[in-house]
């Protein structure tokens, strides 16, 4: 049976170099580190620590300024 999860990820810039970047190109960034994040498996948990699961999908979504 398989479980679906939802998280939310805040993430806070703040420019320490060189000039001003759109908000379009840090987005684009962020996204793809989170896309690219190392998933694998989920293992030792459950009530004997022995049980397994494997991530199947994976998606990331950018929500609108304020919400």
């Amino acid at each position: 049976m398989a479980h679906h999860f939802t998280f939310t990820v805040s993430v806070e810039v703040e420019r320490v170099a060189g000039k001003f970047a759109s908000r379009d190109e840090i987005s684009e960034q962020i996204a793809d580190m989170l896309e690219n994040a190392n998933y694998g498996d989920i293992d030792g948990i459950g009530a004997d620590g022995d049980s397994q699961y494997e991530i199947t999908n994976w998606a990331v979504q950018e929500q609108e300024a304020g919400r």
